[in-house]
This record gives structure tokens, C-alpha cells and sequence, in this order.
């Protein structure tokens, strides 16, 4: 009983020895498992009291094996090797993990208590006694009972160290992995900025590099209209066998391969792979190449080489597929923030197109670009609601045709139409089973209808077929739809407000020449001719037709216009035209051809007679400008048909010219008016120059044509801002150089604007040239000293005086004595000096901003 007791006491001394080593490889390794012990302890206390812990189990194994030393299987020498195995693995494992992971070092010491384990397990051996030796003799009958086990040291100790190199390797793995996973990590967080794509692919090839140990990485792009891989960036001491600019055909060899299967390709020794092509002097054995896809299509392939074989494993491949994500992430991100700033500077220059199909023709081409698709169409409706205009941006000569010949019955364009937002389509073929578009090829199939909306109404729309590099539009190409279609909008509201200025000049110009050549004849029958071709040349019409009555009632003179040319017409319309004389108002009839319209030509005091049109449908008409000319023919008319009555009211119908004319100038000036209110700080300011420059015109001896056409050129000289983006006119900031470029257009806008118009000729000079500088440092042509028309000269001076006279944000009002004074620092610089003088000398302080007694 006692000899059983003191054998067992030794062997539990052991296991509680082991367990205090177990317990102070945890507290040193991961000390959150005995945080509720060693929370009161400094951040160093943990690892000191688990070393203090070891230490003592250590000296424990050593008393424990030296009592039973001499009846042991093994000796001394034995268990110190295993005492020192432990201390060695311990020590190596806590210097090898110090700043790891946490995974990394449970791993640690999953390894150091196996080995703690296998220490104690060969202890509690050594305790069990030989048979034959000291032990056996001292007690007999004891050591005839117990079975003999026979301990081969060499054997074991090769096990354990085994299990060490194994346990050794995987901790290496583990350690690699986790590195690995760091870079991957860095080269997220660098990729997060917008980078280029060639910046972002160095990056990515520069981690790969570090990360995989390998002799080279690579990224090749490939290129699908050539077919061809190109290097874009490479890292690595291999790096330098590849030549600058290296291209290779994309059908063959082992990155070939990688392109047809759009997989990963894993090859350990490329002496076994036929695919494999060695570039000169090339020694790699292993290889991995990873397709970068994006929307399914190859853009590029990842490879890294080493000169080892068997160098890479899946877990390798795993981590070059994931630099292969992040690194496509970024592309994607840097193309959309590229592609929107490069639409939000289009967008400025689209706001300066002046003719709607111009602005339309535009919108395609920024539309293809922005959106990167094969083929774009624009249309356009029109007040009736027809496609009146379409541009197309791309080569689709089939849909193309498809596209102008069925737009209004086509159920896609409809659907934009009636579309409040961009909607993307993924195949065209299966959008409606009623009708098919025709389409080139199935790389168009993809569509992202974009609707053109103007005040909540659409007006137009944008379709974006196939995607350039891929099949189906993105989310973010939807985005940048939406941007795109505002910006179009805006353009084409521009470009109609234009025209519809453009129109209003024009009509106002031809009522003007159509009164006084009215008023010039002698004859009622060519003052008819004139009227009726006027009306016919604004409408566009198939037939137009004039009758003029005497006070009786009677046919007194008639004409007609249609393809024939002009001549008298046995037979009017008589009923419409009964009708519009009767009820005095237009009449508007239905018939086949189009619509048949009469005006009554009517003053206050007399009906004259009736004109009618005959306008085709489909070109559509602005009623109102009719009326308008039916209106102005009927006065024309009074007025001629009184001078050839009575010539003795000469002076009264001179009289009634010099009003038409005072009417006209009232018009430009309410329009001016209505320009300057666009921005109120320059409210009232074309108003204020027309009257000092025609007194400072007076002063320098103007004739009185002259003095009018200075009038009239002050009225108009900032007309060209008619053209200039509110962004730009009103941006409250110092302009960019190009928004100055596109601000410094405005004379030639305006001059362009009003170069049709006959009696608004005159007025050229101030309107292209007043930024023009005596010294040559105007614009928009440079002119200097007197090549620079007077009338611009003296409106240069005015304009200046007015300006600094004025109140504006970004600087305060000038008194008129230091903008004299300033205007005369810049005499025969800036400004004419006989000019400036010349205004010195006038009551300049009655034409200042504010002053009520201006008339």
C-alpha cells in the first residue's frame, strides 16, 4: 500500500506540473482567456507572470525527474532533452508571435502545449521502472507483478520532432496567410482614392509582388477590337525581362487559354504545360493568371511567376482573385467619376449652341461618349407632337434606318417618351412581341432609353444602344442618364429661346420693310402682291390669297401665290373669307391638305378685306405672328390707300411712319429691358447708356443717322448674352478661363443675331466692337486706336462710366467724378482721349444709376 502510494503521488505531481505550464503558455499567449484574472495587472504584467509560471513549472519537472532518476527508463540526459525541447519551443514560438495576430497566436500555442503534453507524457514514462534493474531487486514480489514496457528514446524523440516541423510549417502558413491578407487590405484602402488606372494597376502589381514572394507580377490588358494582351504595369526581380510596350496575341499560349475560359489558371511547372510561352531568358517554373472580368468580359489578367516549383497553392489563387476584384472596383469608380466630370464640362458648352439641331447632333455625341454604347439616337418633337428632328452618334447604318422609319409607332420610343426617368433594357429582341427593331449586330441588343424632359413634359429622348467593352449598361451608367438628360433639356430650352428671339427679330424686321414698301406704292394691286407674298414666305404655305374691297363691298384688287408663282385667282374662298370680314376675327378650317386660314385686314375705321392661307399640316404654324402680319398689312394698307387718296395728308402719314419707327425702338427697348432684368444687377443699365451715348454722339459730332444707330446699337449691345449660360452670366465668383472664353463670345453672338435684320444693320458696329481697347487689348477681334468704329469708341466709354457708376456685389458704387478721373488714368490706353474728354465736359452726373430725373 505504501509502495502504490508513493508510486502514484510522483505521477500526479507531474500532471499538476503540466498543468501549470499549460496555464502559463495561455496567460503568455492569450491572456483574453484569463482577462478576469489579469485585468488588474499593467499591459506587461501578463507575459511576466506567465514566464514566472513556466520558469517554476520547469524546476518542478526537473526535482520530480531527478527523485526518480535512477529507476527510471530513462536518465537524465533524456528528460533534460524533452525539458529542453519544451523550453526551446516555447521561447521560439513567443519571439516568432510576438506581433501577431490573435489567430496566429492561439495558433502558437495550440503548438507549444502540444509539445507541453508530449513532455509530460514522456515524464510520466520515465517514472514506470526496468525490469532487471535496482528498483526491481529492492522490492521483487512488485516487479514480478508489473508488465514491462519496453521505451526506444530515438524513436520518440523523431516522432516529436516531426510533429514540431509540422506544427513549425503550419504556423509559417499561417503567419504568410495573415501578411497576405494585410497588403490585401493596404491595397483596398489605396485604392479607395481615384486613381488612373495605370497608378491603381502599379499598386496592385507592387502588393502582389510583396505579398506572393515572387520573382515578377504582371498585369496585361487585353484588348478585344485587336485582340491582343498589352502590359500596363509589372513589379519583381524578373520584372525587366519583359520588353516596354510588350504585346502578345490573345489566342494563344497559357494567358490564351485564360481568356477563352475566364478561369484561373494554376501551373506549378510550366516545363510540363505546352501553353506555357518563356519569354527571353525567362526561368519561371510556376505560374498563376487571374482574368480580371468586368459585366463578363475579360479586361485584363493578373500573372505572377516564380523561378520554385510547386511555389503557389488555391490559397495563393485566392488572394490574387481578390487584388483582381478591388482592382476592377476601382476602375469602375475612376471611369464614373471621369465620365461625370467630363459631362458636367460638356454641359457648360452645350448651353452656348444656338440651333436646335446643332444642340441636338451634340447631345448624341456627348451621349455616346459619356455612356460608352455603340450607337446613339436622339429625336426631338415638335409642337405637334412629330419627330420634326433626330441625330445619331456611331456606325448602325441598319437600325439607323429602323429607327427613322417607324420612330413614331416604335413601342421603345414611346415607352421613353412617356418615361419619367432613364430606364436600361437588357435585350432589345425580347422587349415587345408585336414589332422588332432591326439591329446591325447582337453587340447592340443592350438599350438605356433616356427621356428628354422640359417642365415636367417630355420633349424628347435619348437612346443609348450596346455597351462599348461589354453588353448591358450599369447602374451608374443609368446615373450619369439622368445628369445627361437634364443637361439636354436645358441646351434645347436655349436653343428655342434663341430661335424664338431670332423669329421675333425677324418678323419685326419684315413687318417693318413689308409697312414701308406698302407705303411706297401707288398701286393697291402691288401693295396686295406684297402682302400676300410676305404671308407666304413666313408660312411656308401651299396657297396664299389676298382680297382687297372697296367701301361698297366690291373686288377692288386680288392676287394669288402658290407653285405657279403670282397671279389673279378667278375663284376665293369666298365663304371663309365672308366669315373672317363678318365676325372680324381669324377663321381656321380643317380640309384635306392642311388647315385653310383667313384674317380680316381691318383698322379702327375700315375693313379693307380678308387674307386666307393654305398651310400643310405637318409643317405647323405660329398662328400669333400671322395675325400679327395681318394686323400690321391692314394698317400698310390704311396708310396706302390714304396717301393715294389724299396726298395732301402727306405730313400725317409721315407722322405715322416716324411712330411705326418710335414702336420699333420701344420694342428693342423693352426687349433690352427684358434681357437686363436676366440679371438684376445690370437692370436698367442699356436703357441709361442709349441716353448718354447718343448726347456724348451729339457732343463729338454725330450725324443723325449715325446718332440712331448708336441709339439702337446701345439698346443691343449686350444681345449676345442671350447665348451665355445663366451659370455663367450669374456666377457670383471670378470666372474660370474657359467660362471667360465662352462670356467673350457675346459680341459675336450678337452680332450674328441681328446681321439678318435690314434696318438693325447700322447697329453692328457697337454690338461686335464695344470691348474693343484703343491700345488693341479688347476683343473679340483686337482692334486699336481709330480702326475701332466711333460709335463703338464712344458706347466704350459710356458702357465704363455706367459700370462704375452702378451698384454691384462684388466691388462698391463710384461717385461720377472718380469714374471721370478713372476713364481719363486710362485715356489713349484703354479709351479714345477726345471721347473721354468730350464726356468730361457734359452733365455726366444726371446719367448715373438712381437718378429719377432721367427721361
Amino acid at each position: 500500500m505504501v509502495n502504490m502510494r508513493s508510486s502514484l503521488f510522483p505521477k500526479l505531481s507531474l500532471i499538476l506540473v503540466g498543468g501549470i505550464s499549460l496555464i502559463a503558455q495561455g496567460i503568455v499567449f492569450i491572456p483574453t482567456l484569463f482577462s478576469f484574472i489579469l485585468h488588474t495587472l499593467p499591459p506587461w504584467g501578463n507575459i511576466a507572470l506567465g514566464i514566472i509560471l513556466f520558469i517554476a513549472a520547469i524546476f518542478l519537472y526537473i526535482a520530480l525527474t531527478n527523485r526518480v532518476s535512477k529507476k527510471s527508463f530513462l536518465g537524465r540526459r533524456s528528460n533534460g532533452t524533452l525539458l529542453a525541447i519544451q523550453a526551446f519551443t516555447f521561447a521560439g514560438v513567443f519571439f516568432l508571435l510576438e506581433n501577431s495576430g490573435s489567430r496566429a497566436r492561439e495558433v502558437g500555442f495550440l503548438l507549444s502545449g502540444i509539445i507541453t503534453a508530449l513532455t509530460t507524457y514522456g515524464l510520466y514514462l520515465s517514472l514506470r521502472p526496468v525490469k532487471g534493474s535496482a528498483a526491481q531487486h529492492a522490492d521483487k514480489k512488485e516487479a514480478d507483478s508489473e508488465s514491462v514496457y519496453v521505451f526506444d528514446p530515438g524513436t520518440d524523440v523523431k516522432a516529436l520532432n516531426e510533429q514540431v516541423a509540422s506544427l513549425t510549417r503550419q504556423l509559417s502558413a499561417e503567419k504568410k496567410r495573415t501578411t497576405q491578407l494585410t497588403f490585401l487590405n493596404e491595397l483596398s484602402q489605396q485604392l479607395e482614392a481615384e486613381l488612373d488606372p495605370p497608378v491603381a494597376a502599379q499598386l496592385a502589381v507592387n502588393t502582389l509582388e510583396k505579398a506572393m514572394d515572387c520573382s515578377m507580377a504582371a498585369l496585361m490588358m487585353y484588348e478585344s477590337d485587336k485582340d491582343e494582351l498589352v502590359v500596363l504595369a509589372a513589379a519583381g526581380s524578373s520584372s525587366h525581362i519583359i520588353p516596354p510596350g510588350y504585346r502578345q496575341g490573345a489566342a494563344k499560349g497559357l494567358l490564351g487559354r485564360v481568356i477563352r475560359l475566364k478561369k484561373t489558371q494554376i501551373v506549378n511547372d510550366t516545363r510540363l504545360d505546352p501553353d506555357f510561352i518563356p519569354l527571353n531568358n525567362e526561368t519561371t517554373l510556376s505560374v498563376i493568371n487571374v482574368p480580371i472580368i468586368q459585366h463578363g468580359h475579360v479586361q485584363g489578367i493578373l500573372e505572377i511567376c516564380s523561378d520554385k516549383e510547386y511555389a503557389f497553392s488555391g490559397a495563393d489563387a485566392a488572394i490574387v482573385e481578390g487584388v483582381a476584384s478591388e482592382l476592377m472596383r476601382a476602375w469602375e469608380r475612376s471611369s464614373y467619376h471621369q465620365r461625370l466630370t467630363e459631362l458636367i464640362q460638356a454641359g457648360i458648352s452645350l448651353t452656348t449652341l444656338l440651333d436646335p439641331q446643332a444642340a441636338v447632333q451634340e447631345v448624341a455625341v456627348i451621349a455616346r461618349k459619356t455612356l460608352a454604347a455603340r450607337f446613339v439616337f436622339v429625336t426631338l418633337l415638335d409642337q405637334q407632337g412629330n419627330f420634326s428632328r433626330t441625330a445619331s452618334a456611331g456606325d448602325a447604318p441598319i437600325l439607323l434606318t429602323s429607327l427613322n422609319n417607324n420612330s413614331s409607332n416604335e413601342p421603345l420610343m414611346q415607352a421613353a417618351l412617356n418615361a419619367t426617368k432613364p430606364f436600361r433594357v437588357r435585350d432589345l429582341r425580347k422587349y415587345t412581341t408585336a414589332r422588332k427593331m432591326e439591329i446591325d449586330n447582337t453587340s447592340l441588343r443592350s438599350v438605356l432609353a433616356i427621356p428628354i424632359r422640359l417642365h415636367r413634359l417630355s420633349i424628347g429622348t435619348i437612346l443609348a444602344f450596346g455597351k462599348q467593352e461589354g453588353i448591358f449598361f450599369s447602374e451608374n451608367d443609368e446615373s450619369l442618364a439622368d445628369l445627361l438628360s437634364s443637361q439636354a433639356a436645358a441646351s434645347i430650352e436655349s436653343s428655342w429661346l434663341y430661335q424664338e428671339l431670332r423669329n421675333t427679330l425677324n418678323i419685326t424686321s419684315m413687318l417693318y420693310q413689308l409697312s414701308v414698301d406698302v407705303l411706297q406704292t401707288e398701286e393697291l394691286g402691288n401693295a396686295a402682291e406684297l402682302i400676300a407674298q410676305a404671308a407666304h414666305k413666313v408660312t411656308n404655305a401651299k396657297e396664299t390669297g389676298i382680297v382687297l374691297l372697296t367701301r361698297e363691298g366690291q373686288i377692288q384688287a386680288d392676287v394669288e401665290i402658290d407653285a405657279n408663282g403670282l397671279h389673279r385667282r378667278k375663284k376665293h374662298p369666298t365663304e371663309i373669307i365672308n366669315q373672317a370680314i363678318q365676325s372680324g376675327q381669324s377663321i381656321i378650317v380643317s380640309v384635306e391638305t392642311g388647315s385653310l386660314v383667313s384674317y380680316p385686314l381691318q383698322t379702327r375705321s375700315r375693313t379693307y378685306g380678308a387674307l386666307w392661307i393654305n398651310i400643310p399640316e405637318s409643317r405647323g404654324q405660329n398662328f400669333a405672328n400671322l395675325q400679327t402680319l395681318a394686323n400690321q398689312a391692314a394698317i400698310a394698307l390704311e396708310r396706302s390707300i390714304l396717301l393715294s387718296e389724299l396726298r395732301q395728308q402727306a405730313k400725317q402719314l409721315e407722322a405715322a411712319y416716324a411712330e411705326l419707327e418710335i414702336t420699333y425702338d420701344r420694342t428693342l427697348t423693352a426687349l433690352m429691358s427684358a434681357l437686363d432684368a436676366r440679371d438684376r444687377e445690370t437692370e436698367g443699365h442699356s436703357t441709361r447708356v442709349s441716353k448718354l451715348a447718343c448726347l456724348l454722339g451729339e457732343a463729338v459730332g454725330l450725324s443723325g443717322s449715325q446718332l440712331k444707330a448708336l441709339e439702337r446699337g446701345a439698346l443691343l449691345h449686350d444681345i449676345g448674352k442671350i447665348g451665355i449660360s445663366d451659370t455663367i452670366l450669374h456666377k457670383p465668383g471670378k470666372l474660370t478661363d474657359n467660362e471667360w472664353k465662352i462670356m467673350r463670345v457675346h459680341p459675336d453672338i450678337g452680332a450674328r443675331i441681328v446681321e439678318g435684320i435690314p434696318f438693325l444693320q447700322d447697329t453692328l458696329s457697337v454690338i461686335r466692337y464695344h470691348h474693343e481697347r484703343w491700345d488693341g487689348s479688347g476683343y473679340p477681334v483686337g482692334l486699336s486706336g481709330k480702326d475701332i468704329p466711333i460709335q463703338a469708341r464712344i458706347f466704350a466709354v459710356v458702357d465704363v462710366f455706367d459700370a462704375l457708376t452702378s451698384k454691384r456685389t462684388y466691388r462698391k458704387k463710384s461717385s461720377p467724378e472718380e469714374a471721370i478721373q478713372y476713364l481719363r488714368e486710362q485715356s489713349n490706353i484703354l479709351f479714345d482721349p477726345e471721347i473721354v474728354e468730350a464726356l468730361s465736359r457734359l452733365p455726366y452726373s444726371e446719367f448715373i444709376e438712381g437718378e429719377k430725373h432721367i427721361t
